[in-house]
Order: structure tokens, then C-alpha cells, then sequence
């Protein structure tokens, strides 16, 4: 019994580590997501500084502080996520000290006992004497096998003795590690729950200095209204001559491996733009300062920096390069029976036709020097169906 529950002990032990190795992976995954958030946020204040050198409060401004409240939002969560997998992680290495501090107090009482029989019988005489005793060789040779082993099973007892405490020693460490990170987690929650009193306070003052520009707004929106209609009605227009000529069953076997890839990448497709924050989400929404005014987006609109490079995000077939009077270059590329729209780039480096593959570069983002904007709009069409971008861009 003792020695099916030392096998027992000795493959727990040798499991330690890849149970170890399996909680730093996971832990690795949650602090690549917060860091990723905490660069979001900190580009969003970059550009948030950039548009507030310019004389008059923007929209842009507004929807910058929205976008780093949101994110703050959202970063809040996984620090408190945090704590939750940090109280779980310090009770299972409670657990698992007791387990071992137990397992050493046995494996101790054992090796004592083996101590104190071998004291007793320390005379070498007396094995020599039962050797001599055996009946015949293999009784002899048996007796000594046994004699040898017995001697082998007190060394192994002592070195689980030893790597016993060397493992409890490092799961204090451990332990001890875990409880300062949900102290300075729990810190850090605090610090960024005070930094989104005064994001907010600021989202309420720039509203606040928005609604004395209401008229100038109002007449901007017009404006711009019609230049809006025939860019959404003319991406619209190019989709649906493609999509009617090529609907999934219409599909090569080569562009159906790409609208499956495509589908199977859902959630996975990487930004537009190296760095960007979303500062127009997919959908309909109301305006921020003018009443009763719905904004709709087609797609959504992601702030990056100035000379910002655009990039394709899967492989695919250039469709239309083009580009109407008051509004900048638009290219749109098929995945298969999916289609990704690029507005607003200064520079094109590609033409319709074109092959292109996942992360090439299809142009430069328009940056408005005048408010400090450097704007790219996204999109993602299923044949005739808008979706939403936020859903097929990796987080």
C-alpha cells in the first residue's frame, strides 16, 4: 500500500510542473489582453492630445474620451476578472500546501521508521548470516536483490523527503507572489476607477462647450450629408454588382477555401491599422449633442496615428479602387462572398484586380492637418448583409 501511494506521490510531483506551466499560460493570455487594452487607452489620449492643440473642441475630442472610457470600462473588468482568478489561484495553492505539507509529515514518519529498524539491525553480520542461511542459490541470490532494494527504497524516501520541502518552499513563494499581485490588482482598479471620474468629467465639459457650437455642427452635418449618401450608395452599388455575379455556389474551389478561411478567422482578423482606437462603432446612434439626430455607420471608424498605413485584413481580390468628389480614396477587396471596405486614404498602392494577402499594404490614411484626424473607415459585407466589424477584428 505505502508504495503504490509513493508511485502515486512521485507521478504528482513530476505533474507539479505542468500544472504550473499551464496557470502561467493562462495568465500570460490575461496579461496579453490587459496590455493590449492599456495600449488602446494610451494611444486614445496620444491622439486626444493631438486634437486638443487644435483652437476649438471637437466631436473628434468627444468621441476620443468616449473611446477611452470604454476601453478604462473594459479594462476595469479584466483587472476585477483578475481578482477573481487570483483568489481562485491562492485558495487551489492553499490546497495544494496542505496536501503536500501533509504528504511530507508522512513520507517523514515512514523514513523515520526505516531509520530506527535499520538502527536496530546495524549489524552487517547479520545480513551476511541471512545470505548464508538461504537454501540454495536462488533463495541466495533472491535474499540479496531484496537486501539491495531495501536499501535503494530508504535513499528514494529520502530524496521525496527532500524534493517535498524544496516543492513546499516554492509554493510559499508562490503563494506569497500571488497575494502582493491581488494587492496591487486591487490597487490598480482603484487608480483607474478615479482616472474614469475625471474622463467623464472632461466628456461632460467638452458636451457642454459642443452645445455652443450646435448651429455650426448642424450645418457641418448637412454639409457633409450628401457627400456620406453617395459614398454609402456607391460602396453599396459596386457590392451588389459582385455579389450577384459571384454568390457562394458561383465560387471557385480556390475562392470558397478563402470565404471558408475567412469565416473559420471570424473574431481573429487583425486591425486595418497597425494602431488605431474605434472612435465611430457599427449601427445607428444618437448624435452627442444635437437632439432627436441619429448617426449611422455602416461600418466603423478607427482614430489612428497621422501617415498611418492601411492594410488589407485577409487574402483577397482587389474590386474597386475609386473615389468621388469631396470625399478621399475607397478600395474594396472580396474574401470569397465577403467583402472589407477602406475609406479615406490619401494614397493608393493598389488597382483593381489585384491579389492581395493578409496585412499587405493598400494605401496611406488621410490625415486632416486642420483638426489633427487621421480617420480610416472600415467595413465588412456577407454578400449583401453589413456586419459588424467589432465582431471579426481581433480584441
Amino acid at each position: 500500500m505505502k508504495g503504490k501511494r509513493r508511485i502515486i506521490l512521485v507521478i504528482l510531483l513530476s505533474l507539479v510542473y505542468t500544472f504550473v506551466f499551464q496557470q502561467d499560460s493562462t495568465k500570460d493570455e490575461l496579461i496579453a489582453r490587459k496590455r493590449k487594452i492599456e495600449e488602446e487607452i494610451e494611444l486614445a489620449n496620444k491622439l486626444l492630445e493631438q486634437t486638443r492643440t487644435k483652437r476649438n473642441v471637437s466631436i473628434q475630442e468627444y468621441k476620443l474620451l468616449e473611446a477611452t472610457i470604454r476601453k478604462r470600462n473594459v479594462l476595469i473588468k479584466e483587472l476585477e476578472r483578475d481578482i477573481d482568478y487570483l483568489d481562485n489561484e491562492i485558495g487551489t495553492k492553499i490546497k495544494k500546501l496542505q496536501s503536500l505539507k501533509a504528504d511530507l509529515e508522512k513520507t517523514k514518519k515512514e523514513y523515520s521508521e526505516l531509520i530506527y529498524f535499520a538502527f536496530k539491525n546495524r549489524n552487517t553480520d547479520l545480513d551476511f548470516m541471512y545470505l548464508l542461511a538461504s537454501e540454495d542459490i536462488n533463495q541466495f541470490y533472491s535474499r540479496y536483490i531484496y537486501l539491495q532494494q531495501y536499501k535503494e527504497y530508504r535513499l528514494k524516501n529520502l530524496q521525496l523527503i527532500i524534493a517535498l520541502k524544496k516543492l513546499i518552499e516554492n509554493e510559499i513563494i508562490s503563494l506569497e507572489g500571488s497575494k502582493r499581485e491581488k494587492v496591487n490588482t486591487v490597487n490598480k482598479i482603484l487608480r483607474e476607477k478615479a482616472t474614469l471620474v475625471k474622463n467623464r468629467r472632461d466628456i461632460d465639459n467638452v458636451i457642454k462647450d459642443l452645445g455652443k457650437q450646435e448651429e455650426q455642427l448642424d450645418k457641418d452635418i448637412k454639409e457633409k450629408k450628401a457627400i456620406k449618401e453617395k459614398l454609402e450608395k456607391e460602396i453599396e452599388d459596386i457590392i451588389k454588382k459582385e455579389a450577384k455575379k459571384k454568390t457562394y455556389k458561383d465560387l471557385t474551389p480556390e475562392e470558397k477555401i478563402i470565404s471558408d478561411d475567412f469565416v473559420k478567422n471570424k473574431g481573429r482578423l487583425p486591425w486595418p491599422t497597425e494602431m488605431g482606437v474605434i472612435t465611430d462603432r457599427f449601427g445607428e446612434h444618437d448624435h452627442p449633442v444635437i437632439k432627436n439626430l441619429k448617426v449611422r455607420n455602416h461600418g466603423i471608424d478607427i482614430s489612428t496615428v497621422p501617415s498611418a498605413k492601411a492594410r488589407v485584413v485577409f487574402d483577397g481580390v482587389v474590386t474597386k479602387v475609386f473615389s468621388i468628389k469631396g470625399a478621399n480614396n475607397t478600395v474594396i477587396v472580396r474574401h470569397g462572398n465577403f467583402y472589407t471596405v477602406y475609406h479615406n486614404l490619401s494614397e493608393v498602392y493598389v488597382k483593381t484586380g489585384d491579389i492581395v494577402k493578409r496585412k499587405d499594404i493598400l494605401g496611406i490614411v488621410y490625415t486632416d492637418t486642420l483638426k489633427g484626424e487621421s480617420i480610416i473607415h472600415f467595413e465588412v459585407w456577407h454578400e449583401l448583409d453589413k456586419q459588424n466589424p467589432e465582431d471579426w477584428l481581433s480584441n
